[in-house]
């Protein structure tokens, strides 16, 4: 380790366990899922352009994170998934790369593929355009 900082000294050493608690497949089908759902409310929320999209946006990935946290940790990120909880007891790696990138790269492969679904994309929209008169 490069420890470059005092507060980094003995940090890459110390055990971690995974936050993994659910087995393998609902892990990736939460990952997958509820990157899906943040990734298709952003894109909402850029279509409708509300004033505190921002803030919205923000609240509602938080609220994932907070369902998915005693499954599956509710990274939602694979990068951060690994840079966090990589080599940690409790699953294999061949695990975390299936639960955390595999589950959040087709998640956000699926909200692509959905958004160009005409009835997905209005059902998602619709109800929160403002009226035409």
């Amino acid at each position: 380790m490069m420890e470059l900082a005092a507060t980094h000294v003995g940090r890459g050493i110390d055990d971690c366990s995974a936050d993994l608690q659910v087995p393998v497949i609902f892990g990736f089908l939460i990952e997958a899922l509820l990157t899906c759902a943040c990734r298709l409310f952003s894109r909402a929320l850029g279509e409708l352009e509300p004033k505190f999209a921002s803030a919205i946006d923000s609240f509602f990935a938080t609220s994932m994170v907070i369902l998915a946290f005693d499954y599956s940790g509710g990274y939602f990120n694979p990068v951060l998934a690994t840079g966090l909880k990589w080599n940690c007891q409790g699953h294999t790696n061949a695990e975390h790369i299936v639960v955390y990138w595999a589950g959040s790269i087709l998640g956000a492969m699926l909200s692509l593929r959905l958004w160009t679904v005409p009835s997905v994309k209005s059902t998602i929209v619709t109800p929160f355009k403002p009226k035409q008169e």
